[in-house]
């Protein structure tokens, strides 16, 4: 296996993008969830459990962690910054997703940028178009992010108080990250499964057995809509899947693209 590398790359707009790439292999470029970064991301251990097959880059999403913003948010830019490090690691790499940073991946691959597999765990789709939530964490951030925050968990996402008690504490850096939950209340509204009936990336989708019943609804929705789509329901918990499995099944399937694409065949697994 490979060192561990952490540098700074620049995005279209100038803005600076923090990443860590690690592990030798097919090169796999990971898109975190709302307000998470590498030092706090939301699947602790698995760009390490990837690494031992992989070539993994994960970095900070813009406005999170290391990574900054020159400009004013709009979801275009975060496409940018998937291509700039898509660039760095070459063709062919495959792009992760978990949950918002599974949507975000969807629409990046929709906009025309993205590998050539998409890997995603469990993408909230939220068909009301609605923005008086981005106002709502507006006002809210500028009273208290830590709050905000918990509202945030607590209103928009639905987690349950069972699954917070095992929170770690926030850090100054969760606190710090709390602003970017907007950069998710404005790209998440009026994105529903039938807007990606036309793309042509081919897709592991993965949701847990255990999940919430609307991130269960919304993993069949893009398993009818996607033409090319291995949905995997697999064992888990509430949003929530092991790393040993998530890994497991991504061999699984990349293996089978490989299999088909010697055999001359492309034609797409579901399991539903």
């Amino acid at each position: 296996m490979s060192g561990e590398v952490s540098r700074t790359s620049v995005s279209a707009d100038g803005s600076r993008i923090a990443w860590t790439q690690q592990g030798e292999g097919p090169a796999i470029v990971m898109v975190g969830g709302v307000m998470s970064s590498r030092s706090r991301p939301q699947q602790p251990g698995l760009a390490s459990a990837l690494s031992s097959h992989y070539r993994v880059l994960s970095y900070d999403r813009r406005g999170t962690g290391e990574s900054r913003t020159e400009q004013p948010y709009s979801v275009e830019r975060e496409f940018e910054d998937l291509n700039c490090m898509l660039g760095l690691v070459g063709p062919g790499a495959s792009v992760y997703g978990f949950s918002s940073g599974a949507t975000l991946a969807l629409l990046a691959a929709d906009a025309g940028v993205g590998g050539s597999q998409l890997l995603l765990i469990e993408p909230p789709l939220v068909s009301d178009p609605d923005l008086g939530p981005l106002e709502e964490a507006e006002r809210r951030l500028h009273t208290d992010r830590a709050t905000a925050r918990e509202w945030f968990d607590v209103e928009i996402t639905g987690i349950p108080a069972e699954i917070r008690a095992q929170f770690s504490p926030l850090t100054d850096e969760d606190i710090e990250n709390a602003s970017t939950m907007l950069h998710e209340l404005r790209f998440l509204p009026g994105t529903t499964a039938r807007q990606f009936a036309a793309l042509r990336t081919p897709a592991l989708l993965m949701a847990s057995d255990h999940t919430a019943p609307n991130l269960l609804d919304w993993a069949r929705e893009l398993g009818d809509a996607l033409p090319d789509v291995d949905l995997r329901i697999l064992p888990g918990q509430w949003h929530g899947i092991a790393d040993d499995v998530i890994v497991e099944t991504i061999d699984d399937f990349l293996e089978s693209r490989t299999t088909s694409r010697t055999a001359g065949r492309t034609t797409p697994q579901a399991t539903r």
